[in-house]
């Protein structure tokens, strides 16, 4: 199969998974950590917030070649855009964000690399926490305090608040359901995305890519006691599903 099947134009900035071999059913293992629906239909994955991911394709000379490729790779995956219903339609820019993260993502996990080598932007540390279930400050801060210290609530709102520490190493801001939007919402939050929910994310402000060790693994910590608190689910900043703590450190 050729990478230009597809007319060149069509291909025009997109972006491109790079694997030295077929990794087999570990790329759709690692999919499903960012959506748990993927769908596999006629040479490509369908990925519920209208990203595409098309492939394998082989990587012959004549095709690194045209297409610019860095050397050593066998085989490519790269992105696209579905057509969406009205209700859960994104703009163009919002799925080829998606893209760029989900690619980044499964480069992670299957020890390939991307294409551009460098997506921008430069993403901060977080991890975010989606639940069906609500949690009152005081319990989100008794769930916290282990891994950001003394803890206080500060502008609380019917369907906002924030949870910061003057020695904290992250900062947790709170989204409630009057705020959710499905659309917006990443698709790893799996069946739960359709409902209303709470949603957590504790942000660091430090460049995922130069965070200290502990710091990652501190918020990892954090994002997972939180999640099993409120019965949730756990994600990093790319949107993938976390397990671990190991799950935030630079790979």
């Amino acid at each position: 199969m050729s990478l230009f099947d597809r007319s060149a134009g069509k291909l025009s900035g997109q972006t491109m998974l790079l694997l030295t071999a077929d990794p087999g059913n570990a790329l759709l293992d690692a999919a499903r950590l960012y959506d748990p629906e993927v769908r596999h239909w006629h040479g490509r994955l369908v990925f519920r917030n209208g990203v595409l991911l098309f492939g394998p394709v082989t990587v012959t000379p004549k095709v690194e070649q045209q297409a610019g490729l860095p050397p050593g790779f066998a085989v490519a995956w790269y992105t696209g855009a579905a057509v969406q219903r009205h209700s859960q339609e994104r703009s163009h820019l919002a799925k080829q964000d998606d893209g760029d993260r989900l690619v980044r993502g499964l480069a992670d996990r299957l020890g390939g690399t991307t294409h551009p080598a460098h997506l921008q932007p430069e993403l901060a540390l977080l991890a975010s926490v989606y639940s069906e279930q609500g949690l009152s400050v005081e319990q989100v801060i008794e769930a916290l305090q282990p891994y950001g210290g003394e803890l206080r609530a500060e502008d609380e709102k019917p369907d906002s608040y924030g949870v910061t520490g003057k020695e904290a190493p992250f900062y947790v801001g709170y989204f409630g359901p009057q705020l959710y939007l499905e659309r917006e919402t990443p698709p790893a939050v799996g069946a739960m995305r359709s409902k209303p929910l709470h949603h957590w994310d504790i942000n660091t402000g430090t460049r995922a890519a130069r965070a200290a060790r502990e710091l990652s693994l501190k918020v990892g910590e954090a994002a997972l006691a939180l999640a099993s608190r409120s019965d949730g689910v756990a994600l990093d900043m790319l949107g993938f599903r976390i397990s671990s703590a190991q799950d935030l450190l630079p790979r």
